[in-house]
């Protein structure tokens, strides 16, 4: 029975894309007491073509000799942007267990802004970002059944930071309590203390050495060719993967991205934007602070 499978994941880090959910899955994954999947990411919930695979492949693959830990569980961006789908999916697995969901915040104009250069850096995204907010809403429509097949993040650079909206599909499945918000600005300010109170949300002992980091810097691809043929799938491939184990191809993946990308500074917003997305957001940072009970004033 699944509620009796001591290898289900009990804590998710589920987003914002961009807001520092990779700095606070590895200073977690060096904790004794945490078991994190070694894709930081597995979309299980998310992607439907994961999720037809059932529970025992999610866990298998990304959770196998987690059941002697304390706290399991993974980091997937995409699952509070997909909120109203995979807010049900995790309410399931739920067994009688609360499960703990911690949720990082960052700014959302400066997200969205860093979102699409995300998109740029892995070949998904060619026009200008004032081009792109302006057919944001055309191009999720055109994309809608696609986009929401494989829990993409593509094209929703608005949507994306449309926080509140995302958080009320899983308060409508669990208890406030259940929530740990953190802001990314408070993340560069005082990362320790910041994990620390992760730790007494998820009650586990504070026993890092946290070492204040950037874990996702922004970066370019060196080559988009080889950017683009990494991503990719074709044949070749398909023809692999029944041979190499998925952790394996999961780490030669992610060693030829990382090889390929060099540090870049992108350009400053336009301030067109900047207005754009301060006036389309102000609604939701409002809700945002109720929900949250933080002081939200420098975001608006």
């Amino acid at each position: 029975m699944l509620e009796n499978d001591s290898r289900l994941p009990n804590a998710f880090i589920l987003g914002a894309a961009k807001a520092g959910t990779t700095t606070l899955y590895n200073q977690l994954k060096s904790h004794p007491a945490v078991f994190l999947s070694f894709d930081k990411e597995p979309r299980f919930f998310s992607h439907d073509r994961y999720y037809s695979r059932g529970f025992e492949w999610y866990l298998k693959t990304h959770f196998e000799g987690s059941s002697v830990y304390p706290i399991r569980g993974e980091a997937t961006p995409h699952y509070l942007y997909w909120a109203e789908k995979v807010s049900p999916r995790l309410k399931a697995i739920e067994a009688g267990k609360r499960l703990k969901l911690i949720v990082i915040l960052r700014n959302p104009i400066d997200r969205a802004y860093s979102w699409y250069w995300n998109m740029v850096m892995e070949d998904k995204e060619d026009l200008p970002f004032w081009d792109a907010l302006q057919n944001e809403s055309s191009r999720l429509n055109d994309h809608r059944q696609e986009l929401e097949f494989a829990g993409s993040m593509q094209y929703g650079y608005l949507r994306g930071s449309c926080y509140a909206s995302q958080i009320q599909h899983f308060l409508a499945n669990f208890k406030k309590d259940q929530f740990h918000f953190i802001l990314f600005e408070d993340l560069v300010k005082d990362q320790e203390r910041v994990i620390e109170d992760l730790l007494s949300f998820l009650d586990i002992e504070y026993c890092l050495p946290v070492e204040p980091r950037k874990s996702n810097p922004s970066r370019a691809p060196r080559s988009r060719l080889i950017q683009s043929a990494i991503r990719k799938q074709f044949p070749l491939k398909e023809l692999i993967k029944p041979i190499l184990p998925y952790r394996f191809r999961y780490r030669i993946k992610e060693w030829l991205l990382r090889i390929n990308l060099a540090s870049y500074e992108y350009p400053p917003m336009e301030e067109r934007a900047r207005s754009y997305l301060r006036e389309r957001l102000a609604e939701e940072i409002t809700a945002l602070s109720a929900i949250t009970g933080n002081d939200l004033e420098d975001w608006a």
